[in-house]
């Protein structure tokens, strides 16, 4: 509840209640503690960050820079996430690497990564940022 007026609004139903009515179970003024509190009074726990940042760690290179591919919306941004992240898994990476992510047209993005100088070929079929 907000205790700076009279009333306070539900933010999930959007009940209205006079604040007077209302009984106090936790009072914080930082945002992660009163989250933190509703979380436990719910019953759920939120996961330990250190959790997170372990499963982060650990997760497959590949299926972590697909995610990133797909999420990008440029060309172009495309393009430079693929070669720095498959120079980063593989060290030097070929058409097939490419053609995993880009299926197709993987040799049209290979052959503009090379004009746009966004990969260098260091050996013939293998490409790096």
């Amino acid at each position: 509840m907000d205790r700076s007026g009279r009333e306070s609004d539900c933010p999930y139903c959007g009940y209205r209640c006079r604040n007077c009515e209302l009984r106090f179970f936790f009072e914080s003024d930082d945002q992660k503690e009163a989250r933190a509190a509703l979380h436990r009074g719910t019953g759920f726990e939120a996961p330990d960050d250190s959790e997170k940042r372990k499963r982060i760690r650990e997760a497959d290179p590949q299926s972590t820079l697909m995610h990133r591919y797909e999420q990008c919306t440029d060309m172009e941004e495309r393009m430079t996430v693929l070669a720095n992240g498959l120079t980063e898994i593989h060290g030097m990476f070929t058409m097939d690497h490419v053609r995993e992510f880009a299926g197709s047209k993987a040799e049209k993005m290979v052959a503009a990564m090379l004009d746009q100088c966004i990969v260098r070929e260091v050996r013939h079929g293998l490409y790096r940022v």
